[in-house]
Parts: C-alpha cells; structure tokens; sequence
C-alpha cells in the first residue's frame, strides 16, 4: 500500500487580516490617498530564493512549500526615505521588489510603535492595502506578520508623530512566494478558490447539522523557520469547561522542521456565507501565536494553547470528545483544503482500526492500531486538511486526520486519522492529551462540547463593572429566559440558547432614578452648555434626559425636579433610570453622540457563523460625574 503524507504545504497566503478588527484599523497610506504630498519611494530590490533548486527539492521529496524565506536586514534608519509634512507628521517609505515573486510576505521583530504612529503594507501595482497597524497591533510579543501582498512589489509606509525619532521595528525576513496561489486547481495552488469542486460548503444543506463546528475549526498558516505552510485544527474542551483555548491539530504540520510557534495564526470564521462558491473571499478573523503543550508522532496528534490576546470579541466553540477507543459508525470533519474556505466531508459507513503499521512518505512509519481507516461518502481530503477533527454522530472528537491513501477521489477518498483514545496516556505531560484535556481528573471517557453565545461584560464607560442588570432573550421571537449580570459585570447567557436566528434583547436595571443625580451633575451640565468644559459622549447621553437628542436647560430642570423629589423620574417622554449601548458602537462626533441613531435598551442582531455578543456599556441617567452606585 502506498500512503500519501499530507505536509503541512509551506505557503503564505496570509492576507494580515490577523486580527482582522484588532490590529488593522483601515484607511489608506498616504502613498494611495495624497502621493503628490510624498517624495518618490526609493527601490530596494532583494534577491529572491533559487526557484529551481526549490522546485526540484519539491519533486523529489514534496512538502507542497511554495514559499521560502530571505532574510534581510531593514530598518528606518538603514533604508528608505523620509518626507516631512506640514502639520510635522514624517512620513517613511520604502519599495522592495522581489523579481518575479508570486507574493511577498514581510516578517517584524522589535516591533512598538510610539503613540500617534501607523503603518500600512501595500501594492503599488494593484493597491492591496494592509493595515493600519498601530501601537496596539503589537501583542504577547515584539514579533508580527503583515500577511501576502500579491506579486513581487510591495510598499512600506510608516508614519511618525511629530519630533518622535523612536526606530518603531524591524524587518527580519521576507516569505516568497514561488508556486502558483490562485483558483487553477493544479498540484501548485493553494488559497482561497484552489480546492477540488469534489468539496461542500460548510453552508450546503450537508452540513446543517454541523454548525456549531464552524466555529471550532480554523486554517492555521504554519510559520516554520523553512517557510509558512497551511494546516487545519479545531478547539477542543476541557472538563474544567472555562474556555481555554486548547487547539487540536497533526503532529505532521510541524514534523522535520523548526517551528516559530509565536507567528502561527489561526483564521476562523473562513468561510462562505452560502452553499455556492463565492466569487469575493470572504472575511475571517485570526488569533495570533500559540504554545506547543503536547504532541506525538505515533499517533499524530499536536495540541496547541492559542495566544488569548487577540480574541477579543471573537465567538468560538470547544468541540467534545471521546477517548473511548470504539471506531465510529459515522464520521464528519470540517476542513480547509489546500487553505480554501471551510469545506465538509463525511462517511455513512463505519471507521476501522487500522491493525498494521503505516509508512508514510516522508520516512515516518506509525505503529499498528493507532489510526482510524475512514472511507468518505461525501467529499475528499486535500493537502491542507492535515490535522482536522474526526468527529462522531455525537459531534464529539474521536481523532484528528494524519493523511490518505495516494488517492483523493471524490466520495470514495481513503483516510486515516488518528485516534485520540491512544494519545490519552503517555510518557509525560507533553507527550499525551490527559492531563490537558482532564485538568479536573475527573476520568471521564467522554466530554460534550463547549458552547454558545460567549458570556458578556456590562460595564461603565468608565470600566467599572455593573452587577444586577436584567436581560430577557429572545430567539425568532421566541421567549428563551432572563438572566443578570453578577458582579463582575458578566452577563449569564440561557442555557441552550440557539446559535443562529434572530436574537433580541431587552436590558433593564433597578428603577431608583435619584440614584446618582445630585447638584454637581447639573453644575458639569451647566460648563458643557457653557461651552466652559466639555462633557464626554456617554454623560452627554446620560443627562439628555428628556430624551431629545440634545442637551439643554430644560434636561437641567427635569434632573432638578427629580432632586427635589417634585417628580419620581425624568417625566413624560424621559429616558429610563439606565441606559444600555453595544461596546462597539462609535462616536464620529463625540459632541453629537445622537447620531449613530435612536437609543433604545433593547438590540437586535443575526446570528451566523463567526457571529460574536458585543459587551455593553451602561449608563446611569442624569449623572454626569459617574458616581452612581452600579453594585
């Protein structure tokens, strides 16, 4: 029997939407918006990788790389130019080529932009803009990728406050692309478009029963000191249930080379929002760096611990799992073939235990019994679905997908994964899954999976945490419960609540109006009608009490009439005691909050794959300094 390893295909389709909302701002570089205000970029050409030499390499023993790195050597000082702008923002440039790259990939250490400073990467042929990136780009470490700029041009452009001198990082490495990254569907594709027409969405009717696994399971760019490469994993949970991010994937994706765990990047959410193959790529988001905790060739299996500072507002769902050892009778995984968008297969007939040894064709032979022999009915395998979740009918994880047989035909594919119940025990904690996945030592043979709607925080614009707010959830109209925040401002979510649908929500809070209000919010009131000392944009929303998207005198009178006790709230029309906003909601005027639209304490959002709760902000009406009491 031949067996086809599934490499973890060296690439570097990463498009820096790495933290998609976290680190990139938008905008335009200056270079795209006023290039007339700029001197000319100087050109720094740099060799490129011997593709021949590659190519061959690739032949004779076929890791799928079509990326390899140059080092180099830049920084503000060493290249580039300088343009100094009126208002004394100094703009830096520089334009590299690499003759005849597919793309270019940059790679940054020391990177830590001084306050006020952005950065963007960007195609002077095509205009692909990366970026903004900021000071707040930079995360657990100094390193960052900015993701493929296609061909063999690329722009950087950084921008520095006035009379700030600070060298703000530097450029270490270029990632080449030297393979085909397109649609064409040949052995030297990869990236959005590139897998076999044999795949499903994950949004095909196939899969309806399977979408709470989208949000487990992501495409991870592997960076390796020999290239970046695409694999696939999926969150798993662990009986202590509190979400860390423990991620499932092939011991293979990082086998034989050297891994820089830091730079790994995990894109959920990759997906087509229907069962059609879009013709735009569609948007994803990604968390940057992880750990290695274990991991083990025999029966290949690697687990990660993702880096948690890029998650912020990002929905996720830890798979279960069974360590019984009993071959399935059905099986689906969900899966990023060739690093395409999520794609879903499946078998209706049982798995085996695959009793001989296997020998894979990058030398490796794995002992007998450790995987499990899974024909599809549905779908196939392609390199980049390496590391994937075997899951059973009870969506529970049973293994993870080492390779294939040599042959990936549609719907008669034969796989092998393997098996979780073997990489339980082991010599030590790194080398076996239990005590990551049993931090509780509990023992369980099997763990359901993890979750729902994540559970979020209500706090003052202030950031102080707001216990005892009431929430009432509603689903396709449908009453699901009411629930309140505790004390931490952290909002109890219903359980079994529904992932997709429409989703309505009511807050409210205790009904004690004076609470907060006294003769100081109405002397703040009076300077900021004054125009003698302006109010932030949540307490002007908090004292326009009558509800009139303004503040003025009568707004004073009412607040007055409520400390006089002559009314027991703010009258006719009034706003009611608290006030609730999504956290996410932005201010273009600060001095005109009203804007954005009519308040209301009740929000209503879609829920579909990747959908994610915004935490909220909660205001106490008629206090203008924030001294009301929130627990």
């Amino acid at each position: 029997m031949t067996n086809r390893y599934l490499l973890p295909i060296i690439l570097l389709l990463s498009t820096f939407s790495i933290l998609s909302a976290q680190i990139q701002l938008g905008g335009l570089p200056l270079g795209l918006s006023q290039p007339k205000s700029l001197l000319p970029a100087p050109l720094l050409s740099v060799a490129g990788p011997d593709v021949a030499a590659l190519l061959k390499a690739d032949e004779e023993n076929p890791s799928n790389r079509f990326a390899a790195p140059v080092q180099v050597d830049i920084d503000i000082n060493s290249h580039g130019n300088w343009t100094l702008l009126a208002d004394g923002t100094q703009v830096w440039q520089l334009r590299m080529r690499v003759p005849d790259a597919q793309g270019l990939l940059l790679f940054y250490e020391d990177f830590n932009l001084p306050l006020g400073a952005q950065m963007f990467v960007y195609s002077p042929i095509t205009n692909q803009v990366l970026g903004a990136y900021t000071g707040q780009s930079r995360q657990r470490t100094d390193r960052l990728f900015t993701g493929i700029i296609y061909g063999e041009e690329v722009i950087i452009e950084y921008q520095a406050p006035a009379d700030n001198y600070t060298v703000p990082f530097h450029i270490w490495r270029v990632d080449v692309v030297y393979k085909d990254d397109g649609p064409e569907k040949d052995l030297l594709s990869f990236g959005f478009g590139s897998s076999s027409s044999c795949h499903d969405n994950v949004a095909c009717p196939e899969a309806d029963e399977w979408q709470n696994e989208r949000n487990a399971a992501a495409r991870i760019i592997v960076v390796v000191e020999e290239g970046s490469g695409y694999c696939t994993g999926t969150l798993i949970n662990n009986t202590a249930q509190d979400g860390r991010l423990l991620f499932l994937s092939a011991f293979h994706c990082m086998d034989t080379y050297t891994p820089i765990y830091d730079l790994w990047r995990f894109d959920f959410y990759y997906s087509s929002a229907n069962c059609e193959n879009p013709t735009e790529e569609p948007d994803f988001r990604s968390v940057l760096g992880c750990d290695s905790l274990a991991g083990r060739r025999a029966m290949d299996f690697l687990l990660l611990d993702l880096f948690p500072e890029t998650t912020l507002g990002m929905e996720f769902y830890f798979a279960g799992w069974d360590r019984s050892g009993v071959a399935p009778d059905s099986t689906t995984i969900i899966h990023h073939p060739r690093g395409d968008i999520q794609k879903i297969a499946q078998a209706n007939t049982n798995a085996t235990v695959f009793p001989n040894q296997i020998n894979w064709s990058n030398g490796v032979t794995t002992p007998p019994n450790h995987h499990y022999r899974v024909t599809y009915t549905n779908g196939t395998t392609e390199v980049g679905s390496s590391g994937s979740a075997l899951l059973d009918k009870h969506h529970r994880i049973v293994g993870q997908l080492h390779g294939d047989a040599g042959t990936t035909t549609c719907d008669a594919t034969i796989a092998y994964f393997g098996r979780l119940s073997m990489a339980w025990e082991g010599p030590d904690m790194g080398s076996r899954l239990k005590e990551w996945l049993d931090p509780l030592g509990l023992l369980p043979m099997q763990l359901d999976p993890l979750g729902g709607l994540r559970a979020a925080l209500v706090t003052t614009d202030d950031n102080e945490p707001v216990a005892n707010v009431g929430v009432s959830f509603y689903v396709d109209d449908q009453f699901i419960a009411t629930t309140s925040t505790g004390a931490d401002g952290r909002l109890l979510i219903p359980d079994n609540i529904p992932t997709t649908g429409n989703l309505r929500m009511e807050f409210a809070k205790e009904e004690n109006y004076s609470n907060g209000v006294t003769i100081t919010d109405l002397i703040k009131m009076q300077k900021h009608i004054l125009n003698t000392e302006p109010m932030t944009a949540y307490k002007l929303l908090a004292c326009d009490v009558n509800n009139s998207n303004s503040l003025t005198t009568l707004d004073m009178i009412r607040i007055r009439k409520l400390i006089l006790t002559v009314t027991p709230d703010f009258g006719d029309g009034g706003v009611p005691s608290w006030q609730f906003f999504s956290a996410d909601q932005n201010f273009p005027d600060p001095l005109n909050p009203w804007s954005p639209g009519p308040r209301s304490n009740v929000f209503n959002f879609t829920m579909e794959a990747g959908f994610r709760l915004p935490d909220f902000i909660a205001v106490k009406s008629g206090d203008a300094n924030g001294n009301a009491m929130v627990n």
